[in-house]
C-alpha cells in the first residue's frame, strides 16, 4: 500500500490522503453442505506409546540415579518422623476438638430441653389460672371485657410484685450554665 506524501507546513505537517483504488474481493470457497441423512465420520486420536527408559524427544537412556550418602539417608528418616509426630499430634487434636464438640452438643440439648419443660410448665400454670377463672365465671353470663379482666387481675395477683430501687440523689450539683455573649463586629 503506497504512504500518503507529507507536506511541511510551518510546524505542522499536512497529510493528502492516497487515492483509493478499488479491487476485486476474493473469491470465497464453498463449503460442502451434507444433508442430514448423511453421516459424518470422526476418527478418534490415538495416544502414542512412549518407551520406558527414554527420553520422548532424545531417544537418550536415562542416567542412572546415584546411590544416596548415609547423612541424605539419616537426613530423611528424621524427616519422615518428623511428619509421622505432626501426624499424630494433628490427630489428638483432631479427636479433642471432636470431644469437645460432642460434650457440647449434649450440654445444648439438655439446656433445650430444660427450657422447653419450663416453657412448658408455664403454658400449663396458665391454662389452668384461665380454667379457673372460666369456671367460676361459667355459671352466670357476664360480658367477655368482664372476664378478660378478671383474667389480668388474677395474673396479676399471681406475680410477685417487682420492687423499683429508690432514686438516689447524687451530691453533685451542676452549676448554672450561662450561654456564652456572641459579639458582631
Amino acid at each position: 500500500m503506497p504512504v500518503a506524501k507529507k507536506k511541511p507546513v510551518g510546524n505542522l505537517e499536512e497529510i493528502e490522503p492516497e487515492p483509493v483504488v478499488e479491487t476485486e474481493p476474493e473469491p470465497v470457497e464453498e463449503e460442502e453442505v451434507l444433508s442430514e441423512d448423511e453421516e459424518i465420520e470422526i476418527k478418534k486420536p490415538v495416544k502414542r506409546a512412549v518407551k520406558k527408559g527414554v527420553y520422548k524427544n532424545f531417544g537418550e537412556p536415562r542416567k542412572e540415579k546415584k546411590e544416596r550418602t548415609q547423612a541424605q539417608k539419616d537426613s530423611w528418616a528424621r524427616c519422615l518422623a518428623a511428619r509421622q509426630a505432626k501426624r499424630d499430634e494433628r490427630l489428638k487434636v483432631k479427636e479433642e476438638d471432636a470431644k469437645d464438640l460432642e460434650t457440647y452438643k449434649k450440654q445444648l440439648a439438655k439446656k433445650n430441653t430444660e427450657k422447653v419443660i419450663k416453657k412448658a410448665v408455664a403454658i400449663k400454670k396458665k391454662a389452668a389460672v384461665v380454667e379457673k377463672v372460666l369456671d367460676e365465671i361459667s355459671d352466670d353470663e357476664t360480658p367477655i371485657e368482664v372476664v378478660k379482666e378478671k383474667i389480668k387481675q388474677r395474673r396479676a395477683a399471681a406475680k410477685p410484685a417487682t420492687q423499683q430501687r429508690p432514686r438516689v440523689e447524687s451530691a453533685y450539683q451542676p452549676e448554672e450554665y450561662h450561654m456564652p455573649t456572641i459579639r458582631f463586629i
